[in-house]
């Protein structure tokens, strides 16, 4: 094997599901099947995303090295088989040595694991000959963060809800790129699936889904008037401050009766301000007591609670982080990812290869169109439009109009956020663009905040202890201009969570922002995603121009056309 072809498909066929194509240590392609389907949170085998990533990226499937399938558990198993599984999991494991425990879940569980439905994909393609590797939930989510931080030992902590078992872990990494693990927590002792996730579903919210609208809500409430009551479902474990430790007697949703005896009486904002607190302290004191453990002060992070980013502005703050890198797609669309890193890594050490170790940059890992694709797209739908070789900067004026423009241009992006590929914009200046935007297409709850791109060389004049923030993983304070992109601020602890864009990562977007800075003085618009509410981000101009039709957007920006309702 040469130094120039190891290439590992990944693959992930649990909640949101996907697949990437890894060469050389580089991502080249990386897809949700959801965005395929228009189906979100897809939970099954991502047949559509394996095909679309050989074809995004220009490789035959008969190249591929090795196929990565990341998780061990078996995720067909019928609605009753797993009720009793969990039951007989949420029984034991708190009896069990969290080290046995984990030994026996991550070790023998693979051996039962049904890769039926994905060898009939493989099939299909032509490589179902081809060596299979498998790759435990979070050493997927630690190699993520750790392959894609600028540094070369960060601590690594992963927390989630649950994946094989386990919750959260804390890792770190020798010069080989393998990885030691020094603690775990279980999937009874979840600080997301254990906590955050049922105060979420106690709210009339969704548990794996609305976990950001606990997050959005928190600042209108007042914590302390159940803060107290969140202390008695879920700790730091007293005996391995590396862990967490659940102390309600209760895991899943048989939480539920719990929290209905402890809250009581409580108003919803008050409870979302305590869950919210509670979280943050609970992740700060984590992230010390691993730093202290190790004396390493660079964190990288993944895992889905991790995209919590009044959290990690906490984790940031702390005197004892030096730097903090949150995998942009920490939730389980990066395990596809994660999974063919490890088994690069490993196949390069097998095969007497020095492995890469390569930061990341953009995540624009998805399909893009050509104007010839989205011309002829635009024909079958009868639409009347213009062409315009400064798209950028048309798109631009138009915002500082008060029209809202959906942007369709380029590689989408790789994670939950919009990225300036696939994104819906207005002027941020105006607040009352929120209730237009959910009027129109959106149908967010009131209290939910949107988010504002903002020119990177203009981030000192938004934001407060200003960095880079490409991926929106962050919350930021902000300045005395905060008037500036007003819509796209928290409207209570004007808190924002900024996507700050650079010109050579996303040219084209860049341009947009750039002329209605030129015209308004502004160096920030507002972003959010291009999707219907209850659907996923558009990929396909067939998509985009369909979410268009049925919403009330002003117009449509897809790759050099301009579409724009009468």
């Amino acid at each position: 094997m040469s130094s120039n072809n190891v290439i590992v498909l990944g693959i992930h066929d649990g909640h949101d599901a996907g697949a990437a194509l890894v060469k050389d240590g580089k991502v080249l392609a990386a897809i949700s099947e959801e965005r395929l389907r228009m189906k979100k949170h897809f939970n099954g085998v991502p047949e559509l995303a394996i095909k679309e990533v050989f074809r995004v990226a220009n490789i035959h499937p008969s190249e591929v090295s090795a196929i990565a399938i990341s998780g061990l558990n078996r995720v067909y198993a019928p609605k009753d088989e797993l009720h009793f599984k969990l039951k007989v999991f949420e029984f034991i494991s708190p009896y069990i040595p969290k080290r046995i425990f984990t030994k026996f879940y991550v070790n023998l569980l693979h051996k039962f694991r049904d890769i039926k439905k994905i060898k009939k994909v493989l099939s299909k393609l032509g490589i179902d000959d081809k060596e299979i590797f498998f790759v435990e939930h979070h050493t997927a989510h630690a190699y993520c963060a750790y392959q894609s931080s600028p540094w070369d030992d960060p601590l690594v902590l992963t927390c989630d809800g649950m994946g094989d078992g386990l919750s959260s872990t804390v890792n770190i990494f020798n010069n080989k790129g393998e990885m030691e693990r020094l603690a775990s927590s279980t999937y009874y002792d979840s600080v997301g699936n254990a906590f955050y996730s049922e105060i979420t579903a106690y709210l009339g919210m969704k548990r794996w889904d609305h976990e950001f609208k606990t997050m959005g809500l928190a600042p209108y409430g007042k914590p302390e008037y159940c803060y107290d009551k969140m202390k008695k479902l879920i700790r730091i474990n007293p005996s391995n401050p590396l862990e967490f430790q659940n102390i309600s007697g209760r895991c899943n949703t048989r939480i539920q009766g719990k929290l209905r005896k402890l809250l009581a009486g409580q108003r919803f904002d008050n409870i979302a301000a305590a869950a919210q607190k509670y979280l943050e302290e609970l992740l700060t004191e984590w992230v010390k007591n691993a730093i202290e453990a190790t004396g390493k002060n660079k964190v990288a992070v993944a895992g889905g609670v991790m995209l919590n980013v009044k959290a990690n502005k906490k984790i940031l703050e702390l005197p004892e982080v030096d730097d903090l890198f949150i995998y942009p797609a920490s939730d389980d669309a990066g395990q596809p990812v994660g999974a063919a890193l490890k088994v690069y890594y490993d196949l390069c050490w097998r095969d007497g290869i020095k492995p890469k170790k390569i930061p990341i940059t953009d995540v624009y890992y998805g399909p893009q169109y050509d104007n010839e694709q989205i011309e002829d797209t635009i024909k079958k739908a009868g639409l009347i439009t213009e062409f315009y070789s400064d798209i950028g900067s048309i798109v631009g004026e138009y915002l500082t109009k008060g029209k809202t423009i959906a942007w369709f241009n380029g590689r989408m992006e790789f994670g939950p956020r919009a990225l300036g590929c696939r994104s819906i914009l207005a002027d941020a200046r105006d607040h009352i663009i929120r209730r237009k935007l959910n009027k129109q297409v959106k149908m967010r709850d009131w209290f939910m905040p949107f988010a504002p791109s903002i020119l990177d060389e203009r981030k000192e004049d938004y934001l407060v202890n200003p960095r880079r923030s490409p991926y929106m993983t962050m919350a930021f304070d902000t300045t005395e201009n905060w008037r500036d992109i007003e819509a796209a601020v928290h409207p209570y602890d004007r808190t924002v969570r900024p996507h700050t864009v650079d010109k050579d990562w996303n040219p084209e977007y860049w341009k947009v922002i750039k002329a209605f800075e030129e015209i308004t003085g502004v160096g920030g618009i507002l972003n959010t995603s291009f999707n219907l509410h209850g659907y996923p981000i558009v990929c396909t101009p067939e998509q985009a121009l369909w979410t268009f039709q049925n919403s009330g957007l002003d117009g449509l920006a897809i790759g050099n056309y301009l579409i724009l309702k009468s």
